[in-house]
């Protein structure tokens, strides 16, 4: 074993005793606000950090860092053009969704329409964590095992088990405290990768040289892929604004300021972070004749880092994506909890049996992440896949249901039902099930551009079959809506 592994397994050791030991400590949760919003007492700050440790994961550095070695710096819209843009959007929802304060997300659809819509969109958000869970133990089998040498499917396990420990006993109070050290070791870790880039490809001068003979074409130009840019943007961003695990540290800060100021905070934060991984990916073209086979961060810290600082690096960045992967875990564990199992199956539920009930969740989170990511070892098709599932069928039946009065019940379930089938449509087709394409060929059928359609679909239906049923008691009903948040706010 080398010395830079070696370096690596006793601090992932030292890392895991301690979220491990922290989770324990953190059993002493009693209460269903206590597990899942942490009995809203975390600073804003704090918050803010959680906020941008669960979308800067180490998927995101990773995939950063990957495209911008072949597409340059039109890679930071990848993941960093949509994060800033649902960032910004982000700053102006956060009052409303701290105003009503849910514990899950669906709540606020089922006070906006009814028990149906609720049910649709929990298990819409159910799928979008479990894929969202899924992309983030791709990223971090396929990194474990490039690093280490060893299988997927075992590296896959050994990290999911330690993720699963501590979210199963600590709940959200262990996922936001484990942020904040993830979050500060990533920096660590992209530090020493950064300059071990920028040694090793002999600086922007001769990257710049490599680029010219090599005839990449708008490799400085920030706009030079345009087209796919702007889709990646769209794709991502009607499903970032509407993540339920941002909106869930919304609904646990303190009050509606307190919300305010973590979701400014995050946004500051996540800026610089999405630059800093994309001009490593570019340094890597000084560095490598051709992309080496696994990820970008991967080979430089094996070959351009020292050993101790390798292993620092290394395991900074593992502790990101399980950052990310907690988050999943929690916030999926959390709709099946409260909207399933507290709504539904036993509503006379006491704390005790909640707690316990959502500790299973977490563990049912676990398993079929691991099914996907077993299945699917595409990190960034399983992260489109979960995007898309919330951008086709819950953004419109939400943003608008909060926004406007004119929507129905009717109208989101329709919505929904037809913008996840479109979804799952074009899933099925890229998996090469022989069906009928359902889209036009504008602006293109495969991802990015797909999810343009899905959108499309979701708002005509919710706009059509919304003015068609509309009837009195659905304008009372959103009257009735609109006029409880007046009354939190005064």
């Amino acid at each position: 074993m080398e010395t830079f592994q070696i370096v690596a397994i006793v601090f992932l050791i030292i890392y895991f005793v301690f979220v491990i030991g922290l989770s324990i400590y953190r059993r002493m949760v009693k209460t269903e606000i206590d597990y899942f919003l942490a009995a809203r007492k975390f600073p804003a700050w704090i918050l803010a950090v959680s906020y941008a440790a669960s979308w800067f994961g180490g998927a995101s550095a990773i995939i950063s860092a990957d495209k911008a070695y072949s597409g340059g710096l039109s890679a930071y819209f990848v993941m960093g053009g949509p994060t800033i843009v649902s960032g910004i959007i982000l700053l102006f929802l956060a009052q409303k969704v701290r105003l009503f304060g849910p514990i899950s997300q669906p709540e606020i659809t089922e006070a906006r329409y009814n028990r149906t819509a609720r049910t649709i969109q929990a298990v819409i958000i159910w799928w979008y964590m479990i894929t969202w869970a899924a992309s983030q133990m791709i990223g971090a089998a396929t990194f474990v095992g490039g690093f280490f040498g060893m299988g997927y499917a075992a590296a896959l396990f050994i990290v999911v088990i330690v993720v699963w420990f501590y979210c199963m006993f600590g709940g959200f109070k262990s996922v936001v405290t484990t942020d904040l050290g993830q979050f500060a070791w990533i920096i660590v870790a992209m530090l020493i990768v950064f300059v071990a880039a920028l040694v090793g490809s002999g600086g922007f001068g001769n990257v710049a040289r490599v680029v010219r003979q090599q005839e990449k074409v708008n490799f400085f130009n920030i706009l030079g892929n345009f087209k796919f840019s702007l889709f990646y943007i769209i794709s991502f961003v009607f499903a970032w604004t509407i993540s339920a695990e941002i909106w869930q540290r919304f609904s646990a800060a303190r009050n509606v300021e307190e919300a305010k100021k973590a979701s400014r905070g995050a946004l500051i934060i996540n800026i610089p972070l999405y630059c800093f991984a994309v001009v490593i990916g570019m340094l890597a073209v000084g560095m490598f004749a051709q992309k080496p086979e696994g990820h970008i961060m991967v080979a430089i810290i094996k070959g351009y880092v020292p050993a101790v600082l390798a292993g620092i690096a290394f395991a900074g960045l593992l502790a990101a994506l399980m950052s990310t992967m907690d988050t999943a875990l929690n916030t999926g564990a959390l709709v099946l909890t409260e909207d399933f199992y507290h709504r539904i199956i036993n509503p006379k539920a006491k704390e005790k049996q909640i707690v316990m009930f959502a500790r299973i969740a977490v563990t049912i989170m676990a398993a079929c992440g691991i099914f996907v990511a077993l299945a699917i070892r595409d990190l960034l098709w399983v992260l489109w896949m979960a995007s898309d599932i919330l951008a086709a069928g819950v953004f419109w039946p939400l943003i608008l249901g909060m926004y406007t009065k004119w929507g129905t019940a009717q109208g989101a379930v329709a919505s929904m039902s037809l913008g996840s089938i479109y979804v799952l449509w074009q899933y099925l087709i890229d998996l090469g099930v022989r069906l009928p394409s359902i889209i036009p060929t504008w602006p293109g059928r495969s991802w990015p551009f797909s999810i343009f359609w899905g959108i499309v679909v979701g708002f005509v239906v919710f706009t059509v079959v919304s003015l068609l049923t509309r009837t009195a008691k659905e304008k009372e009903k959103a009257d009735n809506f609109f006029k409880s948040l007046k009354e939190k706010e005064a």
